[in-house]
């Protein structure tokens, strides 16, 4: 039980982290401009050091720091969904963390986003946060995805 609330508690801050920090991202850039962009910055700092727990919780917990422990149990689960049997998911996730780990932190440290980058970040992450959460989940978890990416997509066409 503790296993579990240490492995999924944090993925489930992540999650928060990443949608506050798109949201505040996509509202209109001359409105409280500032305070939005340290809003993003720092929720997706926060989600990044979320996703970065989980990962490594789940490492030590579930996987006994075995890597091939972990593409094995990466493999399984896409097929279980996709009917593919892809461990090399398990890189797509490490590389994800990465990049939001990376561009997060530049981004506190600057106190703002990139322009040039920005919008290949976001939308990689986004890419990633909707598969895990509507392809890979169920329940609570992919409606409530469901409806903040729905909420998400609308603020970013109010935009235009």
């Amino acid at each position: 039980m503790i296993d579990d609330a240490l492995i999924y508690v944090p993925v489930w801050l992540a999650l928060v982290g990443w949608f506050v920090g798109s949201f505040a991202r996509s509202g209109d850039s001359h409105v409280g401009n500032r305070a939005r962009q340290r809003v993003y910055c720092f929720a997706w700092l926060f989600g990044s050091v979320m996703i970065t727990l989980h990962i490594l919780a789940s490492y030590g917990l579930a996987y006994g720091w075995s890597h091939a422990a972990a593409i094995a149990a990466t493999a399984k689960e896409s097929e279980r969904v996709t009917g593919i049997r892809a461990g090399w998911g398990v890189y797509v996730n490490l590389a994800f963390a990465a990049i939001w780990m990376g561009y997060s932190t530049a981004m506190a440290i600057r106190g703002r986003r990139w322009q040039g980058i920005d919008r290949a970040v976001f939308w990689f992450t986004a890419a990633i946060v909707l598969s895990a959460t509507v392809i890979f989940e169920t329940g609570p978890v992919r409606w409530l995805s469901v409806a903040g990416f729905i909420g998400l997509m609308g603020s970013l066409a109010g935009k235009r």
